[in-house]
């Protein structure tokens, strides 16, 4: 997607970037990129084939077949992480080995911990551990930012600071990637940690409205970000389409530009 840069500055240790994109780069990129994702990570279209395949054995499948015909809405929240997992992978090179989605227990699970979790630089790999929050409100900063328990702001002071926190993250992809062909990557940015070469990445991805660089720069003293304990990045992607309509867009209806 060709996006275009609002704003680059460093503030606190911290780089700050915004972007904006067109109507028509955002309508096609949610259609495809951010759709393929959300399809990838729901499990319902892998048991509908696998039900389908049992019934040619003679398996009675059909009133469980029946149930995977409906798929729940899927929230705005979600559609805003997958918009922040898609852009990562095509504009920061990083790498999700494993759908965070898989791991929910119910369709209505929100999963505790960071929305980002995944390895950064194929060639040399990395740690790359966020936050991810979406916002269609006229504030500046968005109430998700700077207000509240888990805003942007105190999500990226705890992920920066407790160690048992990123101890945990590790943990859950050691356990994902251990004995696949990701284990050597993995074993790579597991001593990249050691040396305190890792990528912490905060995204606020904003829907109606015009990009501020307050909106992110203004959080960053309160994280207390130290030059040599990682690298800090925290991104404002501004999009045409306020978040009501990211589900439309997903659904690949048509949308009047």
């Amino acid at each position: 997607m060709d996006f275009k840069i609002e704003y680059s500055v460093i503030q606190d240790n911290i780089q700050v970037d915004g972007y904006s994109v067109s109507k028509t780069d955002c309508s096609a990129y949610f259609s495809n990129q951010v759709s393929s994702k959300i399809d990838r990570a729901d499990s319902t279209e892998q048991l509908r084939n696998h039900l389908a395949e049992l019934q040619t054995t003679g398996f009675e499948a059909g009133a469980l077949l029946a149930q995977t015909e409906s798929t729940p809405q899927i929230k705005d929240w979600e559609i805003g992480e997958a918009f922040a997992e898609a852009v990562l992978e095509d504009e920061h090179d990083a790498m999700f080995p494993w759908e965070t989605g898989w791991d929910k227990r119910t369709s209505k699970a929100s999963l505790p911990g960071a929305d980002i979790v995944g390895l950064q630089n194929r060639a040399a790999p990395r740690f790359i551990f966020g936050q991810v929050k979406s916002s269609s409100e006229d504030r500046v900063p968005p109430k998700v930012v700077n207000s509240g328990p888990d805003c942007l702001k105190k999500q990226m002071h705890r992920l920066r600071h407790s160690n048992a926190e990123q101890r945990q993250l590790i943990q859950w992809l050691l356990l994902r990637m251990k004995g696949t062909n990701w284990e050597k990557s993995f074993n790579e940015a597991l001593g990249k940690y050691v040396q305190k070469d890792y990528c912490l990445v905060g995204v606020l991805v904003n829907g109606g409205r015009k990009s501020e660089k307050t909106d992110l720069s203004g959080i960053c003293a309160d994280i207390r970000h130290e030059v040599g304990d990682g690298q800090m990045t925290l991104l404002g992607y501004y999009l045409p389409f306020m978040k009501n309509e990211w589900p439309g867009l997903v659904q690949r209806k048509e949308v009047l530009l």
